[in-house]
């Protein structure tokens, strides 16, 4: 009997491989992935760009009080009363009146009408908002429609667009009814603008099915491969295929991804939630017109402007004690909103009791389609930030809190009876997903700019390491 050998138990070692599937479709998924990238990430580079160089608006001067005890002079009647207002223009009590289709003021004291006064203070507004009174003036003109210059996400209509001679093409867009800046802009931030809201935003494709279809194909494509390629990274590690020798395309195409891509997958990512659970804001009821002109024996002391109102079909007057800030053209949803006392309501002879902003809010919001739920709290909104940014336009505005599933909150102008915005529990949860994320305001504390080089930097080098990508593919088809 011969000998054996002796039996090992030891059983060799799987040797770990990486799946060629997942390796051909990060390749084939290339082309899709890079034109996102290239698309998405150039125009997120120019962002903090266009941010930088956009023209920063300046702070009204605090418009002075309306002369204690004044006996105005009614403004002629109208048939249908759109908006009245009256305040102080070029140093004398003036009415601001919108009725039967056109804008026209007239001077408080005497009655008489105050010819061309709406294009002055359209030019006062703009010289006070762009900080310059001595350029002059090479266009001033009524603007009733969105187009290119002055695009639908400005909402306020109709404003006048004031055209400074100047070299660098500044632009201001006024809303003379609420003394309020819609746009600042220039010959820089009109290019850059154009650009990034016809490849970023796709503004061209409209708001329908196909614009969502062709983002979400894009990016997602972008989010998968980059997925795909740190699992790539993960098998080839563990199976020892990655080596130092391979080709100088491969390592960098290779280390850039391991560096930055995990901001690609946030960027994208977040990009994909904001297109998909951003709510539009429901339609804006049109604004009923004022039932009429509210008596106004005086004016009551302290008040820079009344303006009248309906109150369940009653006319009165919305007092105005504090200006308009201009705001902050940037201001997100990591900032707090600040909440200013309510403000008062005059019947003409006396003040109406406490308790009426609140029954003026309710009505508001409830007309622009509010939930039927007990009201929880009415605050006064003076100027952006937080949920209200900016790009609502309106203030001062009303915050209607109600108690009812998911919080929802809906910003209401007292001045003019218009919607603004609603927010709920959803909202505030993607917006903060859309600040912290694809902004990267958790980077606040450094301060604006080095957070927006900071992410400038990194979807710069995404689209660097993509571009690797692309030539490795291109050396390998060859």
């Amino acid at each position: 009997m011969s000998a054996r050998e002796p039996i090992s138990m030891v059983a060799p070692a799987r040797q770990r491989t990486v799946p060629a599937w997942l390796t051909r479709w990060h390749r084939w998924l290339a082309w899709p992935a890079f034109i996102a990238v290239l698309l998405w990430g150039a125009t997120g580079v120019m962002h903090p760009v266009m941010s930088a160089l956009t023209p920063s608006p300046a702070r009204l001067a605090p418009p002075p009080a309306l002369p204690a005890d004044l006996q105005p002079v009614p403004p002629p009647a109208v048939k249908t009363l759109a908006a009245l207002r009256l305040t102080m223009l070029d140093g004398r009590p003036a009415w601001r009146q919108h009725g039967d289709g056109q804008v026209r003021w007239f001077d408080a004291a005497s009655g008489g009408e105050i010819a061309g006064a709406d294009q002055r203070e359209a030019e006062r507004l703009a010289r006070g908002f762009a900080g310059d009174a001595v350029s002059p003036i090479a266009r001033i003109e009524s603007v009733t429609r969105f187009g290119p210059d002055y695009l639908p996400m400005n909402k306020l209509l109709p404003v006048w667009r004031v055209d400074f001679a100047r070299e660098d093409g500044l632009t201001a867009f006024v809303d003379t009814d609420g003394g309020r800046l819609a746009a600042l802009t220039n010959d820089s931030k009109r290019v850059l603008s154009t650009i990034f809201v016809f490849v970023h935003s796709w503004a061209w494709a409209g708001d329908g099915v196909a614009k969502q279809a062709g983002i979400s194909l894009l990016v997602g494509t972008a989010f998968v491969t980059l997925l795909g390629g740190f699992t790539l990274y993960a098998l080839r590690w563990r199976a020892g295929t990655l080596r130092a020798n391979q080709p100088t395309g491969r390592r960098v195409h290779r280390t850039l991804a391991l560096l930055v891509g995990a901001a690609g997958l946030l960027l994208t990512g977040s990009g994909l939630i904001h297109l998909w659970f951003s709510r539009p804001n429901p339609p804006a009821p049109a604004i009923a017109a004022l039932p009429a002109i509210p008596a106004l024996a005086s004016v009551p002391e302290g008040v820079t402007a009344l303006v009248a109102v309906s109150l369940s079909g009653a006319p009165a007057w919305l007092a105005a004690a504090a200006p308009l800030p201009a705001g902050g053209e940037h201001a997100h949803h990591h900032d707090h909103a600040a909440m200013s006392a309510l403000p008062r309501y005059h019947d003409g002879r006396a003040w109406l009791p406490e308790g009426t902003a609140e029954a003026h809010a309710g009505q508001l919001a409830r007309a622009a389609g509010a939930p039927d739920a007990p009201i929880a709290k009415v605050s006064l909104v003076s100027e952006f930030g937080g949920e209200y940014g900016f790009f609502q336009k309106r203030l001062p505005v009303y915050r209607v809190d109600f108690a009812a599933p998911g919080h929802p909150a809906w910003y209401v102008e007292p001045a003019t009876g218009a919607f603004s915005t609603r927010v709920e529990d959803a909202d505030r949860n993607e917006g903060y997903v859309f600040a912290t994320l694809h902004k990267w305001h958790w980077l606040d504390g450094l301060g604006k700019t080095p957070r927006d080089l900071i992410l400038a930097s990194f979807a710069a080098a995404n689209v660097a390491a993509a571009v690797a990508g692309i030539l490795l593919w291109r050396r390998r088809r060859r």
